[in-house]
């Protein structure tokens, strides 16, 4: 008999064993939907591979690290853009009818950045393990971009320029795209979700943002909505999952940033049972185990 071969029986009565789920597998994680607050069961269907389960007020990642998801605060629209718990992203839906933006309408500005930073790296050199390049509308003049893997942020990119490369009236909207940036919001000490490299800028000289037109105003300054950016090309961002700048009060028409959770793909709308789905997760100590002793060909991102 092998030397090795103790180690697979070892490994056939871990996996039997482990076969019912553990105290922090299935039985802890999963819930019935009405205890599942409507945000954190849609940050568990947006991102399936990231945010595994909730419990006890926090939501759980693919490493069994938690985030508290409710802080008991009632923050200000402004206080918002300073600190955040992750409650505060759903602070208002993403509504393709409310448009143009109503005053102080801006679903999805409102970001939980310690949620982004566990999700897309904490710092440059996290983040940057993460990029990928994405053809970006070749076609039509453009160049390749940077975009996050993580989330299937680049592929869905990719899915937006395949359909924006079926419409060459569109070109001059799509060139000279800008996306992985390492910096902060302008006047805000919170990082710019290009930071994270899942927001992307089209056609600049032809778009129109409030700080550029407005120098002087703040988050209560009463704005003219303006926008000129061709419907065509955001709806099929939309469609794949991001949503737009141009929906906001705060217009950056501009701007798209891959969120899923805020504006779920077309395509995925029927898979929304993800938080109800019994699943499996092996117990860390057989992940230890066959890490030591055998292989490892997992993915956690």
């Amino acid at each position: 008999m092998s030397r090795r071969t103790p180690y697979y029986l070892i490994l056939l009565v871990l996996l039997t064993a482990c076969g019912i789920p553990s105290a922090r597998s299935e039985q802890s994680l999963q819930f019935h939907a009405d205890s599942i607050p409507a945000g954190a069961q849609r940050l568990m269907e947006a991102y399936p591979e990231q945010v595994i389960g909730y419990e006890d007020n926090h939501i759980i990642f693919w490493d069994y690290t938690r985030l508290i998801y409710n802080e008991g605060k009632n923050r200000t629209t402004e206080q918002m853009h300073i600190e955040q718990d992750v409650k505060d992203i759903f602070y208002q839906d993403y509504d393709t009818t409310r448009f143009p933006p109503d005053y102080g309408y801006d679903p999805g500005r409102y970001r939980s950045a310690k949620f982004m930073d566990k999700l897309y790296g904490s710092n440059l050199n996290e983040v940057l393990m993460n990029l990928v390049k994405v053809e970006w509308c070749p076609s039509l003049g453009g160049t390749p971009v940077y975009f996050t893997k993580v989330a299937g942020a680049a592929e869905a990119l990719k899915r937006v320029s395949d359909e924006l490369e079926q419409h060459p009236e569109l070109r001059e909207w799509v060139i000279g795209a800008q996306t992985f940036c390492y910096r902060n919001i302008a006047r805000m000490k919170r990082r710019s979700p290009h930071s994270y490299g899942i927001a992307i800028d089209l056609a600049v000289p032809r778009s129109h943002y409030w700080r550029s037109m407005y120098p002087y105003a703040n988050e209560y300054t009463e704005l003219t909505y303006t926008n000129t950016f061709d419907m065509r090309v955001v709806e099929i961002f939309e469609k794949h999952g991001f949503i737009w700048g141009g929906r906001w009060y705060h217009f950056d028409t501009m701007h798209f940033e891959y969120r899923p959770e805020m504006n779920p793909p077309k395509s995925d709308l029927e898979i929304v049972e993800t938080a109800n789905k019994p699943r499996w997760y092996p117990s860390p100590w057989l992940v230890l185990f066959t890490n030591h002793y055998m292989w490892s060909d997992a993915s956690y991102k």
